[in-house]
């Protein structure tokens, strides 16, 4: 039944969280999203009063440029995690 299947980790959900490798492959990767989006925004803002962009651009420059860089720094950091998860 499901509940027996809920209480020995069979299930899909336990299988991945289970694993040590994908734990610091996704912590990696939130951690590099969120320090990626924290430097992104802090640029973007410099960046959008330095070159003058008009009104509510402002909003919008600020916000692709804090979601481009958290998501890449995000995919860099949970390669980097990945790649060191392989050493050991």
């Amino acid at each position: 039944s499901q509940r027996d299947t809920r209480r020995r980790g069979f299930g899909r959900r336990d299988m991945f969280t289970d694993n040590r490798c994908a734990n610091r492959v996704i912590t990696g990767a939130a951690l590099g999203a969120t320090v990626g989006g924290a430097v992104g925004a802090v640029y973007g803002t410099y960046e959008s009063f330095a070159y003058k962009i008009p009104g509510m651009l402002k909003v919008r420059h600020i916000g692709r440029t804090t979601l481009g860089s958290g998501t890449l720094f995000g995919l860099f950091l949970a390669a980097g995690s990945l790649i060191q998860c392989g050493r050991r």
